[in-house]
C-alpha cells in the first residue's frame, strides 16, 4: 500500500499549526503551593491522622509537599512555639522532626520612670 502524501494547502496548513505548538512557552515546574497536586487531600488526611496519633494533635502544618515518588512528605510543622521541620513516610507511617526555631513569649519591657 502506497502512504498518500497531504494535499499542498493542507501540508501548509498543518506545517502552520505545528510551528504555533512549538512557538508556545513551557509551562513552569509545579513547585510548594502552587499546585494542589503536591499536596493531595487523601495525602493530607492520612498525614493529619499520623500527627495524632504521635501526640502532635495540637500542632498545625505551615507548609508541606508530597513526593510521590520517594512516598513521603515533608514540610514545616509548628507547635507549642517550636518551628519544625519534618518528613512522613506513608506506608510506614514514620514521622521524623527536626526542630528548627524556638520562640518564646516575655514579659513586655517597662519603662523606667
Amino acid at each position: 500500500m502506497q502512504q498518500q502524501r497531504p494535499a499542498p494547502r493542507l501540508k501548509a496548513a498543518l506545517d502552520r499549526i505545528g510551528a504555533w505548538v512549538l512557538d508556545q512557552p513551557l509551562v513552569p515546574a509545579l513547585e510548594g503551593q502552587c499546585c494542589d497536586r503536591l499536596r493531595p487531600n487523601q495525602i493530607q488526611r492520612e498525614l493529619m491522622e499520623s500527627l495524632e496519633q504521635s501526640g502532635l494533635d495540637g500542632s498545625s502544618l505551615v507548609d508541606w509537599r508530597w513526593d510521590a515518588r520517594q512516598g513521603h512528605a515533608k514540610g514545616w510543622l509548628w507547635q507549642n512555639g517550636a518551628l519544625q521541620r519534618f518528613r512522613w513516610w506513608r506506608d510506614s507511617g514514620r514521622l521524623t522532626l527536626h526542630e528548627q526555631l524556638n520562640c518564646v513569649t516575655t514579659a513586655p519591657l517597662r519603662a523606667l520612670r
